[in-house]
């Protein structure tokens, strides 16, 4: 009689991969909107204008498998989400705790929109991570418009591309993507939008006390491992995380060790979008492999000075470490039942006492 292995079992999701409907050529479609972005920088002598709009770009990461006419109409809705994450934060910017609080209205909206709409992976995520960055850049007044007018042209990039796809490749139907279906009462949402904005403020705040650079690493980690759909997935994502990010980084190393030029980091970029977009439906910690080395190409290639490699990568580190760590405990919050019923009730009832104020 065959005995199965307990352990064995419980880690099996480490190298399982699941099977997708997902077509190779939008993996390639997404690669070349952030590809197009950074080699239009690189070329024009602003490879730091590239980088931020590629951010903007992120937006065909939104693309469904809905009629073209509904595809372009959520595509737009989005990379306006995008661009306005983006500037909301770059406006709050100028100190660490206006800029932790805007991070938590911003995710709190990104959330709650997201979830009313039932808008598909990847929901909230890239409206948050757009915003985490804003918040940690160096705050410029006169530099804002550029950097919003950046990430708004990339946002129109990538919406041109889809368009292009829609209609030459994929006329009838889209690159499949699984859609979410939530029956939630009225105040869960909100409830959750509030666990979410709060803990994803206080990544900043993290960030800020323990006096890190980039502190929006951190805040991505975070919200990684919060989109897990129960708190068992949010555990195996904190775990795919920490341990995909330690690969990376030895893959960062490798690459940064021949410290190549932007136009090879730029090429390689575009493979790992590639890639990732590849493996994130089939096995998140094998993208994330990819996404920790993507991270801090991207972050280089934007940079007009050269970072230190061994500090750089134990910064990553240690980042996201503690990001993970952030978002398993507001996952515990976001998937403990019991605490969310006794937040709604508290909701409830200090509405219904304001409605007699009122009257």
């Amino acid at each position: 009689m065959k005995v199965e292995n307990p352990i064995h079992h419980r880690f099996q999701y480490l190298l399982e991969f699941k099977q997708t409907e997902r077509k190779w050529h939008f993996p390639f479609l997404a690669a070349l909107c952030i590809g197009s972005c950074l080699l239009i920088g690189y070329f024009l002598g602003k490879p730091n204008y590239g980088a931020l709009s590629s951010l903007g770009a992120l937006t065909i990461l939104y693309f469904t498998s809905a009629p073209i006419t509904q595809r372009m109409i959520h595509l737009v809705v989005c990379a306006f989400g995008i661009v306005f994450s983006f500037t909301i934060s770059s406006f709050f910017s100028f100190n660490a705790y206006c800029a932790a609080l805007s991070l938590g209205v911003v995710s709190f909206l990104a959330h709650f929109i997201s979830s009313y709409f039932k808008i598909p992976p990847p929901g909230n995520f890239f409206f948050i991570m757009v915003a985490a960055m804003a918040s940690t850049y160096k705050f410029d007044l006169d530099f804002i418009p550029t950097r919003v007018g950046l990430v708004a042209m990339g946002a129109i990039l990538s919406c041109s591309f889809a368009f292009l796809y829609s209609v030459f490749i994929e006329k009838s139907t889209g690159v499949t993507v699984p859609r979410r279906v939530f029956n939630k009462r009225r105040y869960t949402k909100f409830v959750e939008s509030a666990i979410i904005g709060f803990f994803m403020a206080s990544t900043l705040i993290v960030g800020h006390l323990l006096k890190f650079e980039n502190t929006y690493w951190i805040s991505i980690a975070a919200v990684a491992v919060i989109q897990g759909r129960n708190f068992e997935h949010v555990r195996q994502r904190n775990m795919h995380r920490i341990l995909g990010t330690f690969i990376g980084i030895g893959f960062a190393w490798v690459i940064l060790l021949f410290e190549p030029e932007k136009i090879v980091m730029i090429i390689i970029i575009t493979i790992l979008q590639f890639l990732i977009e590849l493996l994130i439906v089939r096995n998140y910690g094998f993208a994330v492999i990819f996404i920790t080395p993507l991270t801090i190409l991207l972050a280089e290639t934007g940079s007009e000075v050269h970072h230190d490699l061994e500090n750089l990568m134990h910064a990553r580190l240690i980042d996201t470490i503690i990001g993970s760590l952030i978002g398993l405990v507001a996952g515990f919050f976001l998937h403990h039942q019991q605490i969310i019923n006794n937040l709604e009730k508290n909701i409830r009832f200090s509405y219904f006492q304001f409605k007699k104020l009122k009257k």
